[in-house]
């Protein structure tokens, strides 16, 4: 059973926490784990950095030694800055790193564009792109004291530097945007055929507790399979369309009844992004 330390922190293990923050519907879930030479956070975000920062003190004395990065997008990472300025080593895929320098910049802007709440903490808060200093390109382990994480990226899947971590010891395992609790996957710059590849590795670990990118922690396996599934047969269902010779139009007109299939699922634009970058990918290229 989880229990609840606050509305927002979760406890999974004796030193195993996530943070959800179900009041947004784009902003990633994050993580806290508690070793003998440190803490190391999962994923920032400057909408709830102050929490994180008010939140330690409840859980331990010790500093934080690292920050792991899931990728590089801004709900993932755009408080790297203010771990760093304490004295955090931030670390991710290769992949990740290259798209937080070639991209960074231009998400801030995206967000503050889009949301104006989200420029004011930019003004506020001035962070600045700090992209991973420790870098791997497929499995790399920590080992901190008795605590054994494991980090593997396995390619472009949700995007380009995808990482999900894992606990053996404790079985607990974080996904990511490779995995979505409760809501229809975005999928806006996914490789989806890589996604669902990966999703089934994932899959293969045991796991008391899966903490997706967004949505609710779950220890149902069948929650990460429903949404494999479902992810892929809208793949399917549109590959199939576009061998007939439907066109987007056609395409989006047979997806809208696959929201009524999960009424419960939150991110109902995501389905629609999720159609025209699947059909986008498959369709053939006009001449």
């Amino acid at each position: 059973m989880i229990a609840e330390k606050d509305d927002f922190l979760h406890q999974l293990a004796d030193s195993t926490y996530a943070l959800v923050f179900p009041e947004y519907d784009d902003l990633g879930n994050e993580g806290i784990i508690v070793t003998d030479e440190g803490a190391v956070v999962i994923d920032t975000d400057v909408r709830t950095v102050d929490r994180i920062f008010a939140a330690l003190p409840q859980i331990t004395d010790k500093p934080i030694r690292y920050v792991i990065n899931t990728h590089h997008a801004f709900d993932h990472s755009s408080a790297n800055c203010f771990f760093a300025d304490r004295g955090a080593t931030i670390i991710g895929s290769e992949s990740c790193r290259e798209a937080m320098i070639s991209h960074g910049e231009h998400n801030f802007k995206r967000w503050s564009d889009r949301l104006p709440y989200i420029q004011k903490i930019l003004e506020e808060k001035k962070p600045r792109i700090v992209p991973p200093t420790i870098t791997f390109n497929s499995e790399l382990t920590l080992h901190l004291g008795g605590t054994i994480i494991e980090l593997f990226h396995y390619g472009h899947a949700h995007s380009p530097g995808d990482a999900f971590i894992y606990l053996p010891k404790e079985q607990i395992l974080f996904g990511g945007d490779l995995l979505w609790g409760g809501f229809f996957p975005n999928v806006r710059e996914a490789n989806v055929v890589n996604q669902l590849r990966v999703i089934d590795r994932i899959l293969e670990f045991p796991a008391k507790y899966y903490v997706p990118g967004h949505g609710v922690i779950t220890s149902d396996r069948n929650d990460i399979v429903n949404t494999r599934n479902f992810l892929g047969s809208l793949y399917e269902m549109i590959a199939t369309m576009i061998r007939e010779g439907k066109s987007i139009g056609d395409v989006r007109a047979a997806g809208e009844p696959l929201a009524a299939v999960h009424p419960e699922w939150r991110g109902r634009n995501f389905l629609s992004t999720a159609i025209d970058v699947i059909y986008a990918s498959l369709a053939p290229r006009k001449a």
